[in-house]
């Protein structure tokens, strides 16, 4: 059981991961565009200085300013899985740690007034009762919203937020509390927006018109492949197999084959983690030319070069990133040197991203409300926006404006990411997937996760 619930939060955390750096450029997990914003010297002890006045998420980069350590801070929760047997992502903390350095340290905190985490750190992310506990504590804590990370049963705490009218913002979406409920706000896709791009890549862009779909049997795995991937590929025209495989496996040999007899244009890989390596070598063996789509996390180089990356040249991977960055903002960039200096030793593109974009929307909008503001002006102030501008990712839009079955997903877009050589990536798509449109375009009902 412990074995198939660390895949479980492995394929959901891998849906938000972002391949790892690239040899040339160790400090950044994809190639930057030659437009992209390239810092000044700086004064050699902040950030920020090194990209004062460039643009970034909410306008021009600020000049360095510490809060005053002597005000009276303004307290967020913290919630994750940072050791144990199961699931464990500590990069998570380590993302909101590093943010909250940088808002202390360089953006003057909220208006003067430091920021201050307070974490409720899970060791048993099955337990309801100890998710049950987190809310108790954060709302006995005072905290102003909650700053998700990965768990899965996140459901008990997020009804005493919602009880208690406190803000669960960004993490990883597992469950279908963290999809549905009203005080929930996240700034990726999860799985469901992994398969629905996969889905609408392959059919539109590649012209896939047979595809197999490889998932493990988990409730929450399995409605992401069918519910989402499968009926967007039937609603665009294309057939689909749907091969099944033990959720606790040792070989997947038999399941690659299975969809490779199939003899199809494409294959989609719901599995990660310590399956990764096994399912690209067992395809990469049967010699399939079908195009094979898998989530973020298998791109990471560790499992690439278990297989070698000559074998599977021109996979396919999710991100939630651009690549191609010609938008001109410094916001990438500012994350990877952030990281560096606050975080150092963590992989910067890895589940971290999302942690750190969460911390910093959440910065922006307490940061537009000013020091004093409640946990009732930041839901409103999350719930009512639309086309809002993201740190590092796609605007978002919350209150069910996107998905109406999965009101909390404010940011599901993707992006497609081709593997042409070691650790170097292109974009394979023409920029952002938009999920909502794509379910709304084909008339597809999404429903929330089992």
């Amino acid at each position: 059981m412990l074995a198939a619930v660390a895949g479980v939060l492995a394929l959901f955390g891998a849906a938000c991961s972002e391949p790892e750096p690239t040899a040339a450029t160790s400090t950044t997990a994809l190639p930057i565009a030659t437009d992209s914003v390239e810092p000044s010297a700086g004064d050699g002890t902040t950030v920020l200085s090194r990209f004062q006045g460039s643009s970034w998420f909410t306008g021009a980069v600020p000049a360095p300013a510490a809060a005053d350590t002597g005000a009276a801070p303004i307290r967020i929760g913290f919630t994750n899985v940072d050791s144990g047997p199961i699931g464990a992502l500590p990069e998570l903390h380590a993302a909101a740690d590093a943010a909250v350095a940088l808002i202390n340290g360089e953006l003057g905190g909220v208006g003067g007034r430091p920021v201050e985490l307070v974490p409720c750190i899970l060791s048993n992310p099955l337990s309801a009762d100890e998710s049950q506990a987190c809310g108790r504590q954060f709302a006995d804590s005072g905290v102003v919203a909650v700053l998700g990370g990965i768990g899965l049963s996140n459901g008990p705490m997020i009804d005493v937020l919602e009880q208690n009218g406190i803000p669960y913002v960004g993490g990883i979406p597992l469950n279908s509390p963290e999809m549905t409920n009203p005080q929930s706000f996240q700034f990726s896709g999860g799985s469901p927006g992994a398969f629905v791009a996969f889905a609408q890549d392959a059919v539109e862009r590649v012209g896939a018109e047979r595809i197999a779909i490889l998932f493990a049997e988990y409730p929450a795995i399995q409605d992401a492949a069918l519910n989402y991937g499968a009926a967007v590929a039937r609603a665009l025209g294309a057939e689909v197999v749907e091969v099944p495989f033990p959720m606790v496996s040792q070989d997947y040999s038999a399941a690659a084959q299975k969809a490779a007899e199939s003899n199809p244009d494409a294959i989609f890989v719901g599995a990660a983690d310590l399956a990764c390596a096994p399912i690209m070598q067992a395809l990469a063996d049967l010699g399939s030319t079908a195009e094979v789509y898998m989530v973020g996390a298998c791109a990471d180089a560790k499992q690439i070069d278990k297989v070698g990356v000559d074998r599977v040249l021109g996979y396919l991977f999710n991100v939630e990133g651009r690549i191609d960055q010609g938008d001109g903002l410094a916001d990438t960039e500012i994350y990877t040197l952030t990281m560096e200096r606050y975080a150092p030793g963590t992989n910067a593109r890895s589940a971290a991203t999302v942690g750190f974009r969460s911390a910093m929307n959440l910065w922006a909008v307490l940061d537009r409300l000013g020091p004093d503001a409640t946990s009732a002006q930041v839901t409103e102030a999350f719930r009512s926006a639309r086309d809002v501008p993201s740190f590092d990712g796609h605007p978002y839009s919350c209150g069910g404006s996107l998905i109406p079955a999965l009101p909390s997903m404010c940011a599901p877009q993707e992006v497609i990411a081709e593997l042409t050589g070691p650790s170097q990536f292109v974009e394979a798509s023409d920029g952002w997937i938009d999920v909502p449109g794509v379910l709304e375009r084909l008339g597809i009902a999404a429903q929330p996760p089992g």
